[in-house]
């Protein structure tokens, strides 16, 4: 059987995702400097989803390290609409996973803006998401202290994510990182590329603030305004601690590519009874009614 080709899109023309680059000495600020911003997408019925949401925030990130774009947010959008639509006439009822970023624009190896913008590249790819087992039997979260740099702006910049995996996901046989603040070493900020959600015996669900922590998740955002419009489920904000943690009885994760995930370990200490519960189960009906309906 022939493989798909899957269509990006590369500065100003559209390229095989297999052949996607950064250009190296024409984007110093980029590569060497790492200045750089990114949104990532998924599709849903053959549309991005919440791609407004995700415009805004891409946009803002540039604004909060003084990034020229590269183009103006409608053209974004018509572009995004673009890419999407050629990819499914290759790939007909493909969810795609998106991932648009803002490259550079500094003059040669300085500081300095070019006022020309930065470089786009949009890259496209078949979405992947968690085995099936894992929204069933729930996955285990490890801690590591750590805060992100101007851990507002969506930055592409994932070594301490990359470092902290590696560090405590091991040991504790966890599926990926939370994070806690680095001079508390106690209060749950956010995990490497996901929101953290708990409930209580009651059902009541927290989350942590957006108080300059943690990044504004798209997920995070329709989980809230989802839970404003229901009587049936109850999502407030909060700080939450590691003391908190036991007295809790569940736990998920939210994000682009996993949806809502359960949660039934942090470190060593097992949530609930260790199974994914009631709360963290109408939450994810609720979201997959919500995709399948988008």
């Amino acid at each position: 059987m022939e493989e798909t080709t899957i269509i990006s899109y590369q500065r100003d023309h559209f390229v095989d995702t297999e052949e996607l680059s950064f250009p190296f000495l024409d984007d110093i600020g980029g590569t060497i400097r790492g200045y750089r911003v990114f949104t990532a997408c998924r599709t849903v019925n053959g549309k991005i989803f919440r791609l407004d949401d995700h415009i805004e925030r891409i946009y803002r990130s540039a604004a909060g390290i003084r990034m020229q774009p590269p183009m103006l947010s409608d053209g974004l959008r018509s572009l995004l609409e673009d890419i999407v639509a050629r990819n499914l006439e290759i790939a007909p009822g493909t969810d795609l996973q998106v991932d648009v970023v803002f490259s550079g624009g500094l003059l040669g190896s300085t500081m300095n803006q070019t006022g020309r913008g930065a470089h786009l590249y949009i890259a496209v790819v078949p979405l992947v998401e968690p085995e099936p087992e894992m929204y069933e039997s729930g996955v285990a979260l490890a801690t590591f202290p750590h805060q992100r740099m101007w851990a507002e702006v969506k930055l592409l910049n994932y070594v301490a994510a990359i470092v902290a995996y590696q560090t405590v996901a091991p040991p504790h046989n966890a599926y990926d990182v939370v994070y806690v603040d680095p001079i508390d070493r106690r209060t749950v900020l956010e995990g490497s590329t996901f929101t953290v959600f708990f409930a209580d015996s009651g059902g009541n669900i927290v989350t942590p603030p957006l108080d300059g922590h943690i990044l504004d998740s798209v997920t995070r955002r329709v989980l809230l305004q989802i839970a404003d419009s229901r009587a049936d489920i109850n999502i407030r904000e909060s700080r939450v601690s590691l003391d908190d943690i036991p007295s809790f009885r569940e736990a998920f994760i939210a994000s682009t590519t996993r949806g809502v995930l359960p949660v039934v370990r942090i470190d060593d200490v097992v949530i609930g009874d260790g199974k994914p519960g009631p709360a963290t189960r109408a939450v994810m009906k609720v979201f997959r009614d919500y995709l399948t309906s988008y």
